[in-house]
C-alpha cells in the first residue's frame, strides 16, 4: 500500500466523505462502526507500524483530511491521539514485550490513552500526586488522572507517577496499565466541546501492577516522554486544524451568498483563506521537524505563531458571519475550533515568555 503523505491524505479524504461527513456525530456516543471501519481500512495503524522518515507529516496531512472532508474535530482527535500515543510512547520506548500490543491497536482491538493530568492540577510536574510504589515484583498506583482522551473507550491507559524524589524535585515513571487491572475505573465526565471523542477520568485505588509494565526506565518519564510529547501533540493537531479552518470556510461561503455579500465580506473572506495557506505550510513545516528530529526556537515559534493566527482566524469568521445565522454544522465546528487552540494556553504563554526573556537577557 502507498504510504506517500499525498497518497495516504487522498485515502483519509475519500474515507471521510464516504463515513463522516454528514453524520450527526454531536454525541457522547463514540461512533465504534467508524473506528472499526478505520482498523478494516488500514488507517488505525500509522502509528503503530514502522513507516518512512515522513511519517509524521503523513499524520498531519491525514488529520488535515478527515476534518476537511469529514467535518468533525472531536472524531480527529482521537484518532490522532490513538496514533501519537501508540508511535511515541509504545514504540518509541516500549521493549520487545510491549511492542507485543502493536497488533491489536492497529486493528482496532484496543486503544490506547495517555494518563498525565490530574484534577485542579493539570499536568504541572510540581502539583501531579499520582505515585507508583514498589512491592516486591510489583508496583502499586494508587491517584487520579483527569480529562483523558479516549478514557472510556480505552482498554491501554500510559499512567506517568511519582516513583521517588531527588531533593525538591519529583521523578516520575511511565507504566502501561491494561484496563482490568485491579483497583482501577474509569469515570466518563461530560465536556461540551469536541464531541463524540470521549473524555473521563481514571481512578487508581492501589492498583498492582508487575514491574514488567515500567514503560522505558524508572524515574526519567517526564524529561524523557512527557515534555516532548507535549510539542509533539501541538505540532500534530496543526492538521486536523487546518481542516476545520477549510471546513469552516466551506460552510461559511453558502450563508455570505445567501445574505449577499459585499466587497467587506470578500475582503475578510480572502484574507481568512489567506491565513489557511500560512496555517498549513506551519503544520507542515513542524510535522517535517519532527520527522527530521529538528526542534529548538524555530520550533516553538511555528507553534505559538500557529495559535495567534487562529486566533485571529475566529475572530474574522465572527466578523463575516454572526453566531445566530451560522446554522448548526457550522456553529459546532466553531465551537470545537475555538475550544481546541485554548488548550493549554497557559503553557504556550509561558513559553511565548521565555522566548521574550531569552531576548531581554542578551540586552
Amino acid at each position: 500500500m502507498d504510504d506517500h503523505p499525498v497518497h495516504l491524505k487522498e485515502r483519509f479524504t475519500l474515507f471521510a466523505q464516504k463515513y463522516i461527513a454528514g453524520r450527526d456525530l454531536n454525541t457522547h456516543a463514540f461512533p465504534f462502526d467508524i473506528w472499526e471501519k478505520m482498523a478494516v481500512e488500514g488507517l488505525l495503524d500509522l502509528g503503530v507500524k514502522e513507516r518512512p522518515a515522513d511519517h509524521y507529516l503523513s499524520l498531519a496531512m491525514a488529520g488535515e483530511a478527515l476534518v476537511e472532508a469529514g467535518g468533525n474535530l472531536g472524531l480527529a482527535l482521537s484518532w490522532l491521539m490513538q496514533q501519537i500515543v501508540s508511535r511515541f510512547f509504545i514504540m518509541g520506548f516500549g521493549n520487545t514485550r510491549q511492542q507485543g500490543y502493536f497488533s491489536a491497536l492497529s486493528s482496532g482491538k484496543k486503544t490506547v490513552c495517555l494518563a498525565i493530568s490530574e484534577p485542579e492540577t493539570g499536568a504541572h510536574p510540581k502539583y501531579l500526586r499520582t505515585r507508583a510504589l514498589p512491592e516486591g515484583d510489583h508496583y502499586v498506583l494508587s491517584g487520579e488522572k483527569t480529562y483523558l482522551t479516549n478514557g472510556p473507550i480505552a482498554d491501554l491507559f500510559v499512567v506517568i507517577a511519582i516513583t521517588g524524589e531527588q531533593g525538591p524535585k519529583k521523578r516520575f515513571t511511565a507504566f502501561i496499565v491494561p484496563k482490568e487491572s485491579p483497583g482501577l475505573s474509569i469515570t466518563p465526565i461530560d465536556i461540551p466541546f469536541l464531541k463524540p471523542s470521549p473524555h473521563g477520568s481514571l481512578h487508581l485505588d492501589h492498583c498492582l501492577i508487575p514491574k514488567e509494565n515500567m514503560l522505558w526506565r524508572e524515574g526519567s518519564a517526564y524529561e524523557d516522554m512527557v515534555l516532548l510529547f507535549r510539542e509533539l501533540e501541538d505540532a500534530l493537531m496543526m492538521g486536523p486544524l487546518v481542516g476545520a479552518m477549510e471546513r469552516q470556510i466551506e460552510l461559511l461561503i453558502p450563508l455570505i451568498m445567501e445574505k449577499g455579500h459585499s466587497d467587506e465580506s470578500a475582503s475578510t473572506l480572502g484574507l481568512m483563506q489567506a491565513l489557511i495557506h500560512v496555517e498549513r505550510l506551519l503544520a507542515y513545516a513542524a510535522a517535517g521537524m519532527l520527522d527530521s528530529d529538528t526542534r529548538g526556537e524555530a520550533f516553538l515559534s511555528m507553534l505559538l505563531v500557529f495559535r495567534a493566527l487562529a486566533r485571529q482566524f475566529v475572530s474574522l469568521s465572527e466578523e463575516v458571519m454572526s453566531k445566530d445565522a451560522a446554522g448548526p454544522a457550522l456553529t459546532i465546528l466553531r465551537n470545537d475550533f475555538h475550544y481546541a487552540i485554548h488548550i493549554a494556553d497557559t503553557i504556550a504563554r509561558i513559553k511565548q515568555k521565555k522566548l521574550g526573556e531569552s531576548l531581554l537577557s542578551t540586552k
